[in-house]
């Protein structure tokens, strides 16, 4: 079965749609648990189904890009995944349905409007995703043990392994800090849509929008794909290097100067953004932004440095 162009942009449209449903995933699961928490860990059998449930379908994401754009990953691992996976989604839906009259009613009311989903909200869509995750891993257990499969064949001409230049140490981590990341993308996204009224009322809002949107995602991108090591010009690799480099030097310079000029913007605007920053009234998101700012900023700039120095 010969690969095409066409196939392997299509995994990677899908790979796209699968992030976006990540970070919305990851955004649902970081407010239920700043939830939970703030209400001192009380009602743990109507939010504990809630948190576990939007956490399973980043957890298969990152699985998913390791194998497909990793390294293959060995048979028994895969075993032991698949069977985790069931067994996760399983009692996730029993506990989800042990609970679903509240569920039905609370989303009747809206009370889970302000959690992003695609199409449909808790506890509606977690019944279709855990679903669609407990048959596929099945399924994923029937090709691991079964030989001479075109679908196996098809799977593993459409993968591609090598696309991230990474050891096991290096995803594990990186993989740490997506998942931080990607509740600020999830959280900015929404935020486009909930209250983009602020803008109209400050036009920083938007700078606020594109830095929590873009910048956390964007050094995670850089860092995770090497395009230091990438099959492209010299001229290119450092051009990229640099573009992270100044974005976060632009912005982080943005903030400074807001700051200064307006030190209470961040309390007129950011509410939408920041749920942990206002509900103790520490700018740990800020912080942690800019953590992830000075770590990319560190890393591509000794890339950058030993690209400029190669001369092959």
């Amino acid at each position: 079965m010969k690969i095409t162009d066409k196939k392997i942009l299509s995994v990677r449209i899908i790979t796209f749609v699968f992030l976006l449903f990540s970070c919305f995933y990851m955004y649902d699961f970081y407010k239920c648990l700043s939830g939970f928490v703030a209400n001192e860990f009380r009602e743990h059998l109507v939010m504990l189904p809630m948190i576990f449930s939007f956490f399973l379908p980043v957890f298969c994401f990152l699985f998913f890009v390791y194998d497909f754009y990793v390294k293959a990953i060995n048979k028994p691992v895969k075993t032991i995944y698949s069977v985790f996976v069931i067994i996760y989604s399983a009692v996730n839906l029993a506990l989800i349905f042990s609970n679903i009259t509240l569920y039905m009613s609370n989303n009747s009311l809206g009370v889970y409007s302000s959690l992003p989903s695609i199409i449909i909200h808790f506890p509606y869509d977690m019944i279709v995703i855990l679903s669609l995750l407990l048959l596929l891993q099945i399924f994923n257990l029937y090709l691991l043990y079964r030989k001479d499969s075109r679908v196996n064949e098809f799977l593993y001409e459409i993968k591609q392994h090598g696309t991230l230049k990474l050891c096991v140490i290096e995803y594990i981590v990186l993989s740490i800090f997506a998942i931080v990341i990607f509740v600020f993308t999830g959280s900015a996204i929404y935020a486009v849509f909930s209250a983009f009224e602020n803008a109209f009322y400050d036009l920083r809002y938007c700078y606020l929008l594109l830095w929590v949107m873009l910048i956390p995602l964007g050094n995670l991108l850089i860092v995770t794909l090497k395009p230091q090591k990438m099959q492209i010009s010299k001229k290119t690799k450092v051009l990229t290097l640099v573009g992270g480099i100044c974005a976060n030097v632009i912005f982080g310079i943005l903030f400074l100067i807001f700051e200064l000029t307006k030190p209470d913007f961040l309390i007129h605007i950011g509410k939408p953004l920041f749920l942990i920053t206002f509900s103790i009234s520490l700018p740990i998101e800020p912080f942690v932004i800019f953590g992830i700012m000075a770590l990319g900023s560190v890393v591509m700039t000794i890339r950058l440095i030993r690209t400029v120095i190669d001369k092959t």
